[in-house]
């Protein structure tokens, strides 16, 4: 008698335990007008989103130095102001080893615009940046003002701490006055140079 109630007890709990689980994936588990499986959308069960990565875009491009370094140091540079409003000449200077620099990009300060390029010693400059903005709503703004140049040969110093590299002024006008620093200047394209340029003399 005792062995038969345990067996009736164990079905009992056996079969409560079906529909408990039962219930579960009932609640878990819908059906909807169709007959087709719709699972939860929310908790843990909420779908993945991947969002894709910000890639800073600079003068319509994307910065990416030839040397995989975080930091590069190839110009000296010194900003000047000339006699005029926001008339102002930059004078750069080779200081990198890896070779003669072909092309740089000058980036003004933020807030600031490139009104004019008056000119440069040598290549060739002029105003440059991110265009279209907006479509025909906004044709005058212009993303990452910078200053464009290319056609140049600025040789390699003979040694990085000389600072005797090729030289190149240009001359500009902004829409403000430069009062949040120099601004950024980048290479852009060189000429690879196999020979190591030496950091100090012997």
């Amino acid at each position: 008698m005792g062995r038969l109630r345990g067996r009736t007890l164990a079905g009992v709990l056996a079969a409560c335990g079906l529909a408990a689980a039962g219930l579960i994936v009932a609640l878990v588990v819908t059906h909807n007008d169709h007959g087709n499986v719709t699972l939860p959308t929310t908790g843990q069960w909420r779908p993945l989103s991947i969002v894709r990565p910000k890639v800073p875009i600079i003068g319509g491009g994307i910065p990416v130095d030839i040397d995989p370094q975080i930091v590069r140091t190839d110009f000296d540079a010194t900003l000047t102001p000339l006699t005029g409003k926001n008339r102002y000449r930059l004078a750069i200077q080779s200081i990198s080893n890896l070779g003669r620099i072909t092309s740089l990009q000058w980036y003004t300060p933020p807030g600031v615009h490139i009104v004019k390029v008056i000119g440069s010693s040598v290549g060739h400059c002029m105003a440059s940046g991110l265009t279209g903005f907006g479509g025909s709503q906004f044709p005058g703004i212009v993303l990452y003002p910078n200053i464009l140049c290319d056609g140049l040969a600025l040789k390699p110093p003979t040694c990085t701490c000389l600072g005797n590299g090729g030289a190149l002024t240009i001359t500009f006008v902004t829409d403000s006055p430069l009062t949040g620093g120099q601004g950024d200047l980048r290479m852009r394209t060189a000429t690879l140079q196999f020979r190591a340029i030496p950091a100090f003399l012997k």
